[in-house]
């Protein structure tokens, strides 16, 4: 049978590469971005299998419109609450109206987008399954992001309330939390650096892996929290980061090993 998802922030990125894996998994799958551009693109890609809505996660009537078109390809199985913005900050010199609109979208974005699909569960008495965006900032904190700090231990939050809640009637939810990817968005970080090698090399060492994940990794997982076969997987933040949190401290690998043993890639 025929299921639906909504996948907020599809234009590029990890958005994209889920919105791209559920297509070739079998979902119908409609996305949101604010993007015309990127929008279109990803709609092409769909084919008849989804469509993209064009609008701001903040404005809940967006929200909604997807939801509605979700419904009107398959039954509404799925939400994945991916859209976010990076913006920088501090609490001493603190910029309101880059903090509310960090909470706007990376925190009351995902409360809604839960609320509507949670919603639309309930009245197809379906079940059904959300993933959310977090970050590896929703546990571990780094100095100048503090309103998107905040806001992803809000998105853990969340995760945790509606697998307690709503687990009796068989809603899922789970949250992914990356490292650093490579996004375009991440791409461009390094090309605007004073020195780009550098500033690469700082990101790469901060996983044990000793380099940036890749969106399909992130969509991999995603796809698999939304699948059947993790029926009895909810209220979880899985780390998808390269082993960055398993650690406090970055002891350089001996050089002679490193050269030993390292996979050719």
């Amino acid at each position: 049978m025929d299921k639906s998802v909504v996948v907020t922030g599809c234009g590029t990125g990890i958005g994209r590469a889920i919105f791209d894996r559920l297509i070739q998994s079998g979902w119908r799958v409609v996305g949101v971005d604010m993007n015309a551009d990127q929008a279109a693109d990803a709609r092409a890609a769909a084919g008849d299998r989804g469509d993209v809505i064009v609008g701001d996660v903040a404005v809940t009537q967006t929200l909604e419109t997807a939801a509605d078109r979700a419904q009107a390809l398959a039954p509404l199985r799925g939400w994945v609450n991916n859209a976010a913005l990076a913006i920088p900050g501090n609490l001493h010199e603190p910029d309101p109206a880059g903090v509310a609109r960090v909470f706007s979208v990376n925190l009351m974005g995902y409360f809604w987008g839960a609320s509507i699909a949670v919603r639309r569960f309930l009245a197809q008495r379906s079940g059904g399954v959300i993933v959310n965006m977090s970050s590896i900032h929703g546990t571990h904190s780094f100095a100048g992001w503090a309103a998107y700090d905040v806001a992803k231990g809000g998105v853990d939050a969340l995760t945790r309330y509606i697998c307690v809640e709503y687990g009796p009637v068989g809603i899922r939810a789970n949250a992914i939390a990356p490292g650093a990817i490579l996004t375009p968005l991440f791409e461009k970080v390094i090309a605007d650096s004073p020195d780009p090698a550098a500033t690469f090399e700082s990101f790469s060492v901060l996983h044990p892996l000793e380099r940036p994940g890749q969106p399909d990794e992130i969509a991999a997982v995603a796809a698999f929290l939304l699948s059947d076969d993790a029926s009895f997987l909810s209220g979880e933040v899985i780390a998808v980061d390269g082993g960055a949190i398993s650690r406090c401290f970055r002891f350089p690998p001996d050089p002679a090993f490193v050269s030993r043993f390292k996979p050719d890639r």
